[in-house]
């Protein structure tokens, strides 16, 4: 094997004296290391005192979830030389948690997040029998709707990875909502759906931003994001008034009078509470940056509009 140079850059924490610093690390070790025994290299050749987490080393105990190179992966599936640039690789512990201590983080406030949403089945006793006699059968056609869903194995690297929590700390999060989807889309669960929508609604699936970053850092390819806006479109369909059929009626009234979505109002109409009105504020103080006039906020009707319209009325009454 190769033996190739590069500079390991490992964001540190000490928890004794409240400092976070980088430090460099010079390793010549085999191409062929991964991000974790790299880690493990330099805590037994140069500084037993790097702390990180580990177990399984096959990318199944998702243990060993960080931010390498600006994204979060599991140490043990990534190959180093894959992420050195310009001779070096950056290596710091996942977003939005506490640290513990150099890459290891505090992975409560997440389970507590994941508790909220009710993780787990509660037997509709239609389908699930009470005595173990007999079985509780899913059709192959019922469990591919969350085959993909059951791979998550909790390494948090979408919750590390995700934009939403960057401005909202008590957003759910990614793996938290995707086990959400996950038990609404159980045929055995007896929980209403009405019920679960609920417990997902309040920081939850409006929050995300749809920036698609827990769908690069999953190791086992699920999208977290797609279940997300599959989550809104159910609580649209079982919920008479929430947010999601506020939306529509607004965008559906929005697009027919004006061709155009009114991007400006919809946060106060939709939430219809505090948090709407300060996010319209927030973006009237955006648009009054950038040199807009009032008038200009909203969308205004396109040249062709009472043919569009027109086509509107057609189309319903043929629906």
């Amino acid at each position: 094997m190769e033996k190739i140079k590069y500079v390991t850059k490992v964001k540190r924490y000490n928890p004794e004296t409240n400092e976070s610093y980088w430090q460099d690390f010079e390793v010549e070790v085999e191409d062929s290391l991964t991000v974790l025994e790299l880690l493990m290299y330099i805590k037994d050749k140069i500084d037993e005192s790097l702390t990180f987490r580990a177990f399984c080393r096959s990318a199944i105990c998702g243990s060993c979830a960080m931010i390498i190179n600006g994204r979060a992966g599991l140490a043990c599936k990534i190959q180093a030389k894959d992420k050195i640039k310009n001779g070096v690789i950056r290596i710091e512990p996942l977003n939005h948690l506490p640290i513990v201590k150099d890459l290891v983080v505090d992975q409560d406030p997440a389970f507590n997040k994941l508790k909220k949403i009710k993780p787990y089945l509660e037997p509709d006793p239609k389908k699930v029998p009470d005595n173990l006699k007999c079985e509780s059968l899913v059709t192959p056609e019922e469990f591919a709707k969350y085959d993909k869903q059951t791979d998550c194995i909790l390494c948090m690297a979408c919750y590390g990875q995700c934009n939403a929590l960057e401005g909202e700390e008590a957003y759910l999060g990614p793996f938290q909502l995707t086990k959400a989807f996950r038990f609404i889309m159980d045929s055995r669960d007896g929980v209403d759906v009405e019920e679960r929508i609920k417990l997902v609604e309040d920081a939850g699936i409006w929050d995300c931003v749809q920036c698609q970053m827990c769908l690069a850092a999953c190791p086992k390819g699920i999208k977290p994001g797609e279940d997300i806006l599959e989550l809104r479109r159910i609580a649209k369909d079982v919920g008479e008034d929430n947010i999601a059929t506020r939306r529509a009626k607004v965008w559906f009234a929005n697009v027919f009078e004006t061709g155009q979505i009114d991007k400006w109002h919809l946060p106060e109409v939709a939430f219809g509470d505090e948090k709407g009105e300060a996010i319209t504020n927030k973006l009237e103080e955006e648009f009054r940056s950038r040199g807009m006039k009032e008038e200009e906020f909203g969308p205004q009707p396109f040249d062709g509009i009472k043919e569009f319209q027109k086509f509107i009325k057609k189309l319903e009454k043929e629906l």
